[in-house]
């Protein structure tokens, strides 16, 4: 018996990420469509920003100069309207200074449960930058469930409340991969330029 041949990439694409749920997650969606995600990990500064989008800029930008040749970059903000939209492009930095008691703590009193992944893929070549940005509404819980190195996934779901994002992380899965990401856009886009 003769197996389907298997479809090859369109063509390799450097990632830089240093993040493996991120690498997880963006091959998810990429590998099915021909696109073999590169890892690389960078040593590249990020400026501090109010909003992820010149983040993402000036990651690309800086990863296109190092690399020289193109590149995708990532970056996830998390805004809590009830806390006007904090923390924003600081979750990564809050949950390393934050447990997951003291996300409760400071979430517990909101009547407002609504959290926001923000999403941002940012393509970088020599004559261009293209971005891709989604939100994924999620609800913050009233207790931390699961176990996660960040800390505010104990007390977040993206299924409505069912499932923790820390629960999927202990179950090998990723709870952003239930809904229309990001990437998918850059995929869709990203393979229709490659043709």
């Amino acid at each position: 018996m003769q197996l389907p041949a298997q479809k090859s990439p369109i063509k390799d694409l450097v990632y830089a990420t240093s993040n493996l749920q991120k690498l997880s997650q963006a091959r998810a969606v990429c590998e099915p469509l021909g696109i073999n995600l590169q890892q690389i990990k960078l040593d590249i500064s990020e400026i501090q920003a109010e909003d992820g989008e010149p983040i993402a800029r000036d990651k690309a930008a800086n990863a296109f100069a190092l690399l020289q040749k193109p590149v995708v970059v990532s970056d996830d903000n998390w805004l809590i309207p009830g806390l006007n939209n904090f923390p924003g492009p600081y979750m990564k930095s809050m949950n390393a200074w934050f447990s997951p008691q003291r996300w409760l703590a400071l979430t517990n009193g909101l009547t407002d449960r609504t959290i926001i992944l923000r999403q941002i893929v940012m393509y970088q070549d020599a004559p261009r930058q293209q971005m891709f940005s989604v939100d994924i509404p999620g609800i913050l819980l009233h207790e931390i469930r699961g176990l996660s190195p960040c800390a505010h996934c104990t007390i977040t779901s993206l299924d409505g409340g069912k499932t923790s994002m820390a629960e999927y992380h202990q179950l090998g899965e990723s709870a952003p991969t239930l809904h229309h990401s990001a990437w998918q856009d850059f995929a869709t886009w990203y393979t229709e330029e490659a043709a």
